[in-house]
């Protein structure tokens, strides 16, 4: 970092060089946009290739497109295959025209360009080994020697007959154990595991796993093999779609597919940006607090007469918002983790309002008995110990209808759970703590 603050580039780009992708993209990600503006011309291909391939696919395409044609196609040709067409696939239409034109490669990306980032051709590298299937096992070894090492490389070898069409496969280790003079036919497995080029890129995932594959071919209609999806790509997208699920079925969608903001532009993004996401829930809470201060006034008499009753607002509101939350992020958790099942809301609502008796009825009386004590006064203890259980029953309530009604409404829980309860929390307990004392206004004289 010293070298990055004396602006010393060439050794910082020297430096950087020696660090494995997943450092280098760390490294470029804590830099200003100055400073990256200032390192990038003078980073070598490779490295930018690993920064790319390391961030978020929204980032990595505003990283390219800053760069000029000439260098991108430099940095594309350090990429695999599936890397440099997942890239390709984000930038301008123009660019993306304009670096193949110029890729020595662009053959072997192109046909990874037709299909959607979600499916298994969008997931496939065209680096894969495939031969006849009667060649023999010396040809191949002779002809693997001779190829430029693949930047991903597949432990496996692809039989296809004369048609194209996928007839077995074999790993690497084998072939090196067969008899030189055997054919591919007879030394490959017969029983293969593939995936059509159209289906679902999660599917891909699955298949890799349950079969425990390091690699899986991907197929056209008439069983050509088209490209290979290696393990390693596979795992990542089954957790980012894993990630999604849960987070569509507990309502909080991801960035991507709600295409909302990121915590990164929430902090560098334009101040109307941040307003238009925080906003809203603050009005939420404004909202609340001046309904319960009209609430405080239409008591205002109540207060003049009994001015102790004001001792205890805070315990009150405070105690009902933190269990209302508490049961909030109860049921949040337990719906994303598949521990709450919609179709039995009820019977989850109700245990929670049952705890929430338990609760209320215990701190009602640990708080009622302090407040008698503390003001000498009987009628005050019952006031508050009441008012206590009815608010944290309500507020646990709450905490569970709340949330589960965003989610059925599309909208974010864990965003707008917390203003709405407070708000109506608090409104709800003011009128139950001061109905309570108004009921008992003689005893409190």
């Amino acid at each position: 970092m010293n070298l990055i603050k004396a602006r010393r580039w060439k050794e910082v780009g020297a430096l950087f060089s020696t660090l494995l992708p997943a450092d280098k993209s760390e490294v470029y990600e804590s830099l200003d946009l100055e400073q990256q503006q200032a390192f990038l011309p003078l980073a070598d291909a490779g490295d930018v290739a690993d920064i790319i391939e390391q961030i978020e696919d929204q980032d990595a395409a505003l990283l390219a497109q800053s760069l000029t044609p000439e260098v991108l196609v430099e940095v594309l040709s350090e990429m695999a295959p599936d890397e440099a067409a997942n890239l390709l696939g984000d930038i301008d239409l123009k660019l993306r025209q304009q670096v193949l034109a110029q890729l020595p490669e662009a053959d072997r990306i192109r046909p990874l360009l037709r299909y959607p980032d979600d499916t298994a051709g969008g997931m496939m590298t065209s680096d894969f080994y495939v031969f006849p299937q009667d060649t023999t096992a010396r040809d191949m070894l002779r002809s693997l020697k001779s190829q430029p090492t693949h930047a991903e490389e597949v432990p496996y070898i692809y039989a296809v007959d004369e048609h194209g069409r996928l007839t077995g496969v074999i790993r690497l280790a084998d072939l090196l154990r067969a008899h030189p003079q055997e054919p591919l036919r007879s030394i490959t497995k017969a029983q293969i595991v593939s995936i059509g080029a159209d289906q679902d890129q999660e599917l891909a995932a699955r298949l890799l796993n349950r079969y425990d594959l390091l690699a899986l071919p991907v197929v056209d209609d008439q069983e050509r093999i088209l490209g290979v999806i290696t393990a390693d790509d596979a795992m990542a997208v089954l957790e980012q779609e894993t990630t999604e699920d849960i987070y569509k079925r507990a309502g909080i969608l991801s960035a991507k597919v709600r295409q909302t903001p990121k915590s990164d532009l929430l902090v560098r993004g334009s101040v109307w940006l941040v307003w238009a996401v925080r906003l809203p829930f603050l009005l939420i809470t404004v909202a609340g607090g001046i309904l319960a201060g009209v609430v405080i006034e239409i008591f205002a008499g109540l207060l003049e007469t009994v001015v102790v009753l004001a001792l205890f607002i805070p315990i009150i509101m405070d105690m009902g918002g933190n269990a209302g939350l508490q049961s909030t992020s109860i049921f949040i958790r337990g719906y994303v983790l598949g521990h709450i099942d919609p179709d039995t809301f009820g019977k989850h609502i109700l245990r929670e309002m049952a705890i929430g008796l338990g609760m209320g009825a215990l701190l009602g009386v640990i708080v009622g008995v302090f407040a008698a004590i503390w003001q000498g006064l009987p009628a005050i203890g019952l006031v508050v110990g009441l008012s206590l259980f009815c608010t944290i029953i309500i507020a646990t309530f709450l905490g569970f209808l709340i949330p589960f009604s965003l989610t059925k409404m599309g909208v974010d829980p864990a965003a707008g759970s917390g203003p709405l309860i407070t708000t109506i929390k608090d409104i709800t307990g003011l009128f139950i703590y001061f109905g309570i004392a108004s009921l008992l206004l003689e005893q409190l004289l």
